[in-house]
C-alpha cells in the first residue's frame, strides 16, 4: 500500500542550475549571498521512520550547526508518521500528512532535507515538495527514486556503459542462493550499510538464511550480488548537469571488525581511514571521476551525490550505487572530500542551500586539487 501511494506521488520534474564565475577559496560565492538583507529561512528536515533515523539525526545536527554559523534562520523538523518516543532536542515534530501545509504556511525560503532512507530519499519527499512548489536541496523525484533502487540503478548504469557487479533481487525468505561462492546480501533500497552481510560461501545454509532474513527485515526486496575483491572508492559530485564537478576521490579503508565499510566503519570514530588521494594511478582516478559525473548527470542529480565503486587490482572499476542524500556527519565522506578541495563544511552547506533557491545554482565548484595530486 505504501509503495503504491509513493508511485502515485512521484513526478519527474527536473530543473537546471546555472553557474556563477566569481571564485573564493575554491568555491564560488554569489552576489546574492552577500547582498541578502535578511537571513534565509531554512526548514531543516531530519529523523524520519526508516532504519537510518539515527544517522539522519546526526546529519541534521551537523547541518544545523553549519546553518547557524552562516547566520541563516533555521527551523528543524522531525518528520515521521507518528511522534517518536524520545524527541530530538531543538526540533518540532511534524507528521508526513501535515508536512507540506506546515512548510507552506511558515513561509520558508528553502527546504534542506537530511532524511536518509525511506520516504525521505526515495522520491516521495521530493515529489511532495515539487507539488507544493517549495524550493529544496537535492535531486528531483525521478533521480531519487532510481538511485534508491540499487538494482534498477545498476541496470541503468550498465546500459550507459558502466561496469556493475552481477546481482539479483529476492523477496522470498525461503529462496535458495542464486549462485555459488562469495556474495553480498543487502536490502535493495537500504542505506548506511544497515542489513548488509558478506558471505564467503553460500553453501552454509544457516548463514545464507540469516543474511537473507536480515536484508528482508525492512520490508523490501534483498539484493544479492557477486563479491568483487578490490579497493573501495567513493566519488562525490556537486552541482547539476554540465556544471557538475567531481570532488576529490576517497579510498575507504575499513578498520571495523566487519572488515568492510559497514555501519560501524561508517559512523564510529576511527571506524575507517579516508585516503585522499586514493592509492590508484591518475588514469584510473580520472576514469572513476568521469563515471561518477556520468552517473550524476544520467539521473539528473543536483546538489550533491556520492557514487561508490570497487576497483580491482588491474584497475577495473565497478559501479555499486549512487547516494543522492549522502551522510553529513563528522565521520562522513562528502565533507572530507570537500575539505580536501578547499571547501569548508559551512561553505558546502551554503553552496547547496543557495543553489536550491529558485532552481538556480548560485555557486560553481572548481577543484583546487587536480586528480591524483597529493593534498
Amino acid at each position: 500500500m505504501r509503495a503504491a501511494s509513493r508511485s502515485n506521488a512521484r513526478c519527474a520534474c527536473l530543473t537546471e542550475l546555472t553557474s556563477n564565475n566569481s571564485m573564493n577559496n575554491g568555491f564560488a560565492a554569489t552576489d546574492a549571498a552577500s547582498a541578502r538583507n535578511v537571513p534565509l529561512r531554512v526548514a531543516l528536515l531530519l529523523g524520519g521512520d526508516s532504519s537510518e533515523r539515527a544517522i539522519s539525526i546526526k546529519t541534521g545536527q551537523a547541518m544545523r550547526a553549519a546553518l547557524n554559523e552562516l547566520n541563516f534562520h533555521v527551523t528543524t523538523f522531525d518528520v515521521g508518521q507518528v511522534a517518536p518516543g524520545e524527541s530530538v532536542p531543538n526540533t518540532t515534530f511534524v507528521a508526513w500528512s501535515d508536512l507540506a501545509a506546515t512548510l507552506r504556511e511558515s513561509g520558508f525560503d528553502v527546504v534542506l532535507p537530511a532524511l536518509h532512507g525511506g520516504w525521505g530519499e526515495d522520491g516521495t519527499l521530493q515529489s511532495l515538495l515539487e507539488i507544493a512548489a517549495l524550493p529544496y536541496v537535492g535531486t528531483p523525484p525521478r533521480g531519487s527514486m532510481i538511485a534508491m533502487d540499487k538494482q534498477l540503478c545498476k541496470l541503468l548504469m550498465r546500459e550507459e556503459g558502466l561496469l556493475v557487479p552481477g546481482g539479483v533481487t529476492i523477496e522470498d525468505e525461503n529462496a535458495a542462493p542464486p549462485f555459488e561462492g562469495a556474495c553480498v546480501v543487502k536490502p535493495n533500497k537500504g542505506g548506511s550499510s544497515v542489513g548488509v552481510s558478506i558471505l564467503k560461501n553460500t553453501s552454509d545454509a544457516n548463514a545464507w538464511r540469516a543474511a537473507l532474513q536480515t536484508a528482508l527485515s525492512d520490508g523490501g526486496a534483498a539484493l544479492v550480488e557477486e563479491t568483487i575483491e578490490g579497493v573501495e572508492i567513493t566519488a562525490p559530485v556537486v552541482g547539476e548537469g554540465e556544471q557538475a564537478r567531481a570532488l576529490p576521490l576517497i579510498e575507504v579503508v575499513p578498520q571495523s571488525a566487519g572488515g568492510f565499510y559497514d555501519f560501524e566503519a561508517k559512523y564510529a570514530s576511527g571506524g575507517s581511514q579516508h585516503l585522499i588521494p586514493p592509492r590508484l594511478s591518475e588514469t584510473v582516478q580520472k576514469r572513476i571521476s568521469e563515471h561518477a559525473l556520468a552517473a550524476h548527470r544520467i539521473l539528473g542529480c543536483r546538489g550533491v551525490s556520492r557514487s561508490d565503486f570497487i576497483v580491482t587490482p588491474d584497475g577495473t572499476a565497478y559501479f555499486l550505487e549512487i547516494n543522492t542524500l549522502p551522510g553529513m556527519t563528522e565521520t562522513s565522506l562528502v565533507p572530507d572530500a570537500a575539505r580536501a578541495a578547499g571547501i569548508s563544511f559551512p561553505q558546502l552547506i551554503e553552496m547547496l542551500v543557495e543553489g536550491a533557491m529558485s532552481g538556480q545554482s548560485s555557486t560553481r565548484f572548481e577543484p583546487k586539487v587536480a586528480v591524483g595530486e597529493t593534498v
